[in-house]
């Protein structure tokens, strides 16, 4: 088991540089009236603890390194919402709709689930982030990947588990896949969730 571990931590590892000599390459081949300040480089942090914050639910949280508090927001993953606000009832219709025409309840449930879930990850295993400080529609929040020792990131285990949408933004990955390579990957996983019934999927 340690064995195959070391594997995983070594294909994140691998896959990181991969991706920052692709960005240095892309960088140093550009024309030169391009804008070479535009490419952004995944930045890599190690050693984040979860930070407990009213705001935590799914698929956006508050992550302390360094002396400092980041809230970060999943790329290409979206969990319904923990919670009914004057504010967000378009947006749980919608996510019901998605899951196969949940009512309010029953969505908000499946919100709470993947809060849950996100929170169990975050606090029992070692996870490492990936980010560009891609702001979220200047929110505070920044987008990210949260990457864990088996090589998958925090998104697709919510998608597998039935507890997120494949929505939001999303970005060319930090092992160079494109994002419609990852999106074809996650409807794959989708996919089996809803047949085996998992999360949303199951109360319908």
């Amino acid at each position: 088991m340690s064995q195959r571990r070391g594997k995983s931590w070594l294909w994140i590892v691998l896959a990181l540089i991969g991706a920052g000599f692709q960005a240095w390459r892309e960088l140093h081949d550009a024309p030169a009236n391009s804008p070479k300040q535009s490419i952004k480089v995944f930045e890599v942090i190690l050693n984040a603890q979860l930070r407990p914050h009213p705001d935590n639910d799914g698929d956006s949280f508050h992550l302390d390194h360094g002396g400092q508090t980041h809230e970060f927001r999943l790329y290409f993953a979206d969990c319904p919402e923990k919670k009914r606000h004057h504010l967000n009832g378009e947006r749980l219709a919608e996510q019901g709709r998605y899951f196969g025409n949940l009512s309010e309840s029953e969505t908000v449930a499946v919100g709470l689930q993947a809060q849950a879930f996100t929170e169990r990850l975050l606090t029992t295993q070692s996870f490492t982030i990936c980010t560009k400080w891609q702001s979220v529609y200047n929110s505070g929040r920044h987008y990210a990947f949260i990457l864990f020792k088996d090589g998958e990131d925090l998104s697709a285990k919510l998608i597998r588990e039935g507890l997120a949408r494949i929505h939001t933004s999303g970005t060319r990955l930090p092992d160079g896949r494109t994002p419609s390579q990852y999106e074809q990957q996650l409807h794959q996983i989708e996919a089996e969730a809803r047949a085996a019934r998992r999360g949303g999927w199951r109360l319908r």
